[in-house]
This record gives C-alpha cells, sequence and structure tokens, in this order.
C-alpha cells in the first residue's frame, strides 16, 4: 500500500490528549457504513503531566478534538464500545494517514480547525472499572479537580439571584435569534435588551450554518443564563468580548477543560445557581434527569407568563425531563434541542401554537428531525425555524408576544 504524501504544513510531532466527551452524533441505525461524530474537550497530555492544573489556562494545551469513525471500527481497533457523553479518554493523533479521523481545534486558533489527522492509541480512562489501567482512577480525577479549579473566582448563589437580574414590569419581548446551528435567546423590556437565555454560536464543523452578516445586538449592562454548558450554547458569549462583562447565571455542571478555561475567565461575572425561582412573571427550573452527567437534562428551562399566555424556553431537554408545572399551558415554545430526534409527544398546545426551532443548515447533526417536527404539527403546533427551511426564509423568530 502506497504511504500517504505529507505536505511540509503537515510534518508535525504526534499529540497525545485526555479528553472528556462533549458531544456524539450517532451513526445512522443499521448503517454499516454510517459515522459516528464524537466531539471532545480535550488538553494535551505531555503538558497535563508536566504542569497539572496550569496546563488549562494555556490556550496551546487545548483543544475540541472531532473524532469520526464508525462504531464498529472503535470497537474492533480500539475495544471502544458505547462511548457516552462524560466519558474521559486517552488518545494521540499523528499523520500517519492511517483511519480513523480526527480535526483539531485548537484554542490557541479561536477553535478553528486544521487538516485531518490519524487517532491512534484511543483508550477511555473513566467508565467501566474492567477498562481502566492502574492510575487511570487518579488521573481523571486530578482532571476533573483541575477543570473546576479554574472556577475560583465564581461566586454561587440560588436561581433567585438570575430572576433579581430580570426584575419585573414593563413590556417583555422574547427572541428566538438566528445564530445558526446553535441557540440564543434575546429578552427584551420596553424595546431595549436586557438580556439572554442561552448565547451559543456553532462549534467550526457546522459554521456554514451561520450568516456571517448577523451583528450581535449591543447593550453593555444585563445579564445571560445559560441553560447548560455545551458550546452551541454559551459560545456567542465567548467569541463576543462585551457580552462577557454581562452578569452570568448558569447551573455548575461537570465540564472538560476548554469550558473550565472560559468559566475562569468569566470570574466573579458566573455565578453557579441551583433551585427554582420564580418573579417579575418568569420561573426558572432544572430538568428532573438523574444523571449527574447528563448536562441537557439537568439544565435549566426559563418560563414566562402574562395574562393567559404562557412561554417556555426548553433548551436541550426533552419534554419528558423538564418539570411538569413548567409544561402546563403552554402556548409558545422552542423545540428541544434543535427540532432533534425525540420519541416524547410535546404538551398540548395552547393559543397561539407557537413552536420554534433553532437550528442552522447545513449541519452534521442532521437536524431538524422530520418526526419530531411532525409530531408537533400533528398536536396542532405551528412549527417554525430560525434557519431557512421549507419556505421559510431565516431570520430571528419572535416568541412572544
Amino acid at each position: 500500500m502506497r504511504k500517504p504524501i505529507m505536505r511540509a504544513d503537515d510534518a508535525r510531532e504526534p499529540t497525545p490528549y485526555y479528553g472528556v466527551i462533549e458531544d456524539i452524533v450517532d451513526a445512522v441505525p443499521n448503517s454499516p457504513y454510517s459515522r459516528q461524530h464524537i466531539l471532545i474537550d480535550s488538553v494535551r497530555a505531555d503538558n497535563f503531566d508536566r504542569d497539572g492544573a496550569s496546563a488549562i489556562e494555556n490556550s496551546k494545551a487545548l483543544a475540541l478534538v472531532r473524532i469520526m469513525s464508525t462504531p464498529k471500527r472503535l470497537k474492533m481497533q480500539f475495544k471502544l464500545s458505547d462511548p457516552k457523553p462524560g466519558d474521559w479518554l486517552s488518545f494521540r493523533l499523528d499523520d500517519s494517514g492511517g483511519i480513523p479521523r480526527a480535526w483539531e481545534l485548537p484554542a490557541s486558533n479561536a477553535y478553528r480547525s486544521g487538516t485531518s489527522r490519524s487517532v491512534r492509541d484511543l483508550r477511555r480512562i473513566s467508565g467501566p472499572e474492567d477498562e481502566r489501567l492502574a492510575g487511570d482512577h487518579r488521573l481523571v480525577a486530578n482532571l476533573v479537580a483541575a477543570s473546576k479549579s479554574q472556577t475560583i473566582n465564581v461566586k454561587r448563589g440560588t436561581a433567585a439571584a438570575a430572576l433579581d437580574q430580570v426584575g419585573a414590569g414593563g413590556q417583555i419581548e422574547i427572541i428566538v435569534l438566528d445564530v445558526g446551528q446553535a441557540s440564543a435567546t434575546l429578552i427584551k423590556r420596553n424595546g431595549l435588551p436586557i438580556g439572554f437565555f442561552d448565547i451559543g454560536a456553532p462549534v467550526w464543523f457546522n459554521r456554514g450554518s451561520v450568516d456571517h452578516a448577523m451583528v450581535p445586538p449591543k447593550f453593555d449592562q444585563g445579564f445571560v443564563i445559560l441553560s447548560h454548558w455545551d458550546f452551541d450554547h454559551f459560545d456567542l458569549g465567548r467569541r463576543h468580548a462585551p457580552y462577557q462583562n454581562l452578569q452570568w447565571f448558569a447551573p455548575d455542571q461537570p465540564v472538560g477543560p476548554n469550558t473550565a478555561r472560559f468559566q475562569g475567565q468569566l470570574g466573579s461575572r458566573l455565578t453557579f445557581i441551583d433551585g427554582f425561582a420564580a418573579g417579575g412573571g418568569f420561573q426558572l427550573s432544572r430538568g428532573i434527569s438523574a444523571l449527574a452527567g447528563d448536562r441537557n437534562g439537568t439544565g435549566y428551562q426559563l418560563r414566562y407568563d402574562e395574562g393567559t399566555r404562557a412561554v417556555l424556553l426548553t433548551a436541550d431537554a426533552s419534554y419528558d425531563l423538564i418539570e411538569p408545572t413548567m409544561l402546563a399551558g403552554v402556548g409558545s415554545l422552542t423545540i428541544p434541542h434543535h427540532g432533534g430526534l425525540s420519541l416524547v409527544p410535546p404538551p398540548p398546545a395552547m393559543q397561539p401554537h407557537r413552536a420554534i426551532a433553532s437550528f442552522g443548515l447545513p449541519n452534521r447533526y442532521r437536524h431538524p428531525d422530520q418526526t419530531t417536527l411532525s409530531n408537533h404539527a400533528n398536536g396542532k403546533w405551528q412549527v417554525a425555524s430560525t434557519a431557512a427551511w421549507q419556505s421559510m426564509p431565516r431570520g430571528d423568530r419572535i416568541l412572544f408576544p
């Protein structure tokens, strides 16, 4: 077999990584050649072994890594079966030209991707006990502790602290922004922006889904309430520096090194919150998943009631993982997880029957799922999207009033 030709700029040393699985796009069921896409929040293993927690403060040691492979190859080549978000992995990337392939998105290059590389020595270092080798437990404990150590200046409070920032009174508008394959919702009072519920932007491999003419709303005082710590729900805030001066509120969830570094950069402007809160017509409640590593299902939802109208921002939580009281009597909502696959039926539709899916096209997640959207339409919801979809042009969508 001929060896692949390497360009001069591809002649890099092998790069060892530790990382935690951020997200997985499953292969198409019953399709043996369909690829699985695994996004890993990673730190260079050589830097971490030498420098410990301080490696996470070094942008040159950090990267998101996207591995693409069939599940069968991962199992046969690496004995890695059924990987899940929250699993910690050890692996190496080199330029040998073999498969499976991976793409590095270095923090030092604003998480832009370069050429693909080959995956070697992939191994799960957390998860089933029989897969661990000596020292893995302590290594993972150190990686988790290092990711938390970056949040030393972060405050802690209750969900009420976030709603105190929202305040009460005035004419409320809730607008689902067109941010491509991501999620961001703008909240206005009396025509002026006061804050966001989620403030995301697409990860690099979905960059074609965003409108590059999009201008982020301008305001220098206000709040950000994050449903959960996925890049596509906070990365516009990382990219657009003025937003980092707002007051941020988010659940304290397990995260990887790159997310932890951003949390540390927010410092005292970030408050980790927990619990339920109500005030000024708003309610803030966490999803009811019992799995600590389920960021989607343990994230926050935001509800607003005015008169006979009720609005719900679901973020990425499935309907069965949302407190039933948050779903009751809702007439406007965001469809969970960008309109992705769900077999859970939506709640009964009330007036004005408005359901909005925040996604961008094209994207690598195969969103939206037509069954999910059909289930909403069959339930009398009037489905719209932020993307150019069917006969609808792309753009921001008014959820309320």
